[in-house]
């Protein structure tokens, strides 16, 4: 009798053509044979949701959870969509479950610790919790996003712990994020000697404590504080020598001050205020969004408080005039090479839109000039006679392209002074634009018209070697 050969458990045997074939089996998961700091490493490139689900891949796996370093918390995420968004039952489950994660992660390194979830006041005695539980972890970068989705008249602020601003938390951070908090210095705080990044959204501080807070983060290289009332001068005195941007946006203040040398990008939203960062020596990058303007104020003010600006965008609703500083030396903005300007004019002042060539006359060094109208102006109609002004040679701007080209009488004005001293111009671009409810033959028509007009007044006026695109 002949006896078949036993098996090998890790491959299969057939018959094919009277050829046996072995089959492999697919070798086991050696996930676990990895040193566990690698294991860490794979974990923590997936979101908590995702490493989670790995522990149904495998009995094995189902401690996968404990090495997770980067824990993130949403209500989204959390809850399992059993109860309504903003009801108790929702806020007790999310606090069940993210408790239940925690313990899972008592005494692990966490590097990043990140909260959102609508503020309420029972979710104090748990959130105290997380914060002791984010600093007894070691945790580097910490987020608390507890933004209601109806604030406006909510004066009420989780107040941080003193946990988090002990000397040994504030020294390990190196990130945080705050929305709805508030925040009081300790008498005797270190600071943050490594922060890299902070932002910060509707917080209640006063302008002491927040001076205080930033003079100590000699490493902050990215600082946002978008709508915290400080009802005073956001001035910092000690040097920011590692700040490279730095964003404020409505916030109600009276003065911004730094003292930034390194500073490399500036974003401001709000009220048109005191700014003064002339010892950034290194800035070349801002953008402005400023609720009001005189064209007065810009070329008084901006040139000095932005001394190095290379590029700058400007957005604003800004009357115009005529005025005689036209004609005098504003100031300079003296390394200016690009600007935007998104100006908001009224129908009363689109004849004085000449009035930007002041802007030109202020930046000797321009390269490249986007101008964007959002009012309605009528196309013009050969009546007027089209004033000019003074020469002022513009020797280094290759490109003027104008979003909102309407044909008007003051845009005319103003583009005919700028190719007619700018001997290096090489693309000038018309977008027109129909800002008034027509149909799609009225819509046409117009657009037609404002071409015609912009060809017969400019094509005969720019250079040979400039190209007219008009869309």
């Amino acid at each position: 009798m002949e006896v078949m050969p036993r098996r090998s458990s890790t491959a299969r045997s057939s018959v094919c053509g009277g050829k046996p074939i072995c089959k492999r089996r697919r070798p086991k998961s050696q996930f676990l044979n990895l040193p566990e700091d690698i294991q860490c490493k794979v974990l923590s490139e997936l979101a908590l949701k995702e490493a989670t689900r790995t522990s149904i891949l495998s009995s094995e796996w189902g401690s996968v959870q404990s090495l997770h370093p980067r824990l993130r918390f949403d209500g989204n995420t959390m809850c399992g969509g059993r109860t309504a968004a903003g009801s108790k039952e929702y806020t007790q489950e999310f606090v069940q479950n993210v408790n239940t994660v925690l313990q899972k992660h008592n005494g692990m390194f966490v590097e990043d610790f990140e909260v959102k979830f609508e503020f309420d006041r029972e979710l104090v005695v748990h959130l105290d919790n997380w914060i002791r539980f984010a600093a007894a972890s070691q945790t580097k970068n910490l987020a608390f996003d507890l933004v209601p989705d109806e604030f406006r008249g909510c004066s009420d602020r989780y107040l941080l712990p003193a946990e988090l601003l002990d000397c040994r938390t504030t020294s390990r951070l190196r990130s945080i994020q705050l929305s709805f908090v508030s925040i009081i210095l300790p008498p005797r705080f270190n600071g943050f000697p490594n922060l890299r990044k902070l932002d910060l959204h509707l917080v209640h501080v006063t302008a002491k404590d927040f001076q205080d807070m930033l003079s100590s983060c000699s490493n902050l290289e990215w600082l946002s504080v978008v709508r915290c009332h400080l009802y005073d001068e956001l001035k910092v005195d000690h040097p920011l020598s590692c700040l490279l941007h730095l964003h404020i946006a409505h916030c109600e203040i009276t003065k911004i001050q730094f003292n930034a040398m390194k500073l490399k990008t500036f974003v401001y939203r709000g009220e048109c205020l005191p700014i003064d960062l002339s010892q950034s020596s290194e800035l070349k990058d801002v953008h402005l969004y400023l609720d009001d303007l005189t064209l007065d104020h810009a070329l008084t003010t901006f040139p000095t408080a932005l001394p190095t600006v290379q590029s700058l965008t400007l957005k604003a609703l800004a009357p115009l005039k005529m005025p005689r500083l036209l004609l005098q030396n504003p100031g300079k903005f003296s390394q200016l090479k690009y600007l935007d300007l998104d100006l908001m004019i009224i129908h009363e002042d689109a004849d004085n839109i000449l009035s930007l060539a002041s802007y030109l006359r202020a930046a000797p060094l321009i390269e490249k000039l986007e101008l964007h109208f959002g009012s309605f102006a009528f196309p013009y109609d050969g009546w007027e006679p089209i004033r000019s002004l003074p020469g002022c040679r513009l020797n280094y701007l290759k490109n003027l392209n104008v979003m909102g080209f309407m044909a008007s009488t003051g845009q005319l004005e103003f583009l005919l002074y700028a190719v007619e001293n700018a001997p290096v111009l090489e693309v000038l671009t018309l977008d027109p634009a129909c800002r008034f409810n027509v149909d799609h033959q009225g819509r046409t028509y117009f657009t037609e018209t404002v071409r015609e007009i912009g060809i017969k007044h400019l094509g005969e006026r720019v250079l040979p070697t400039t190209k007219l695109c008009v869309l």
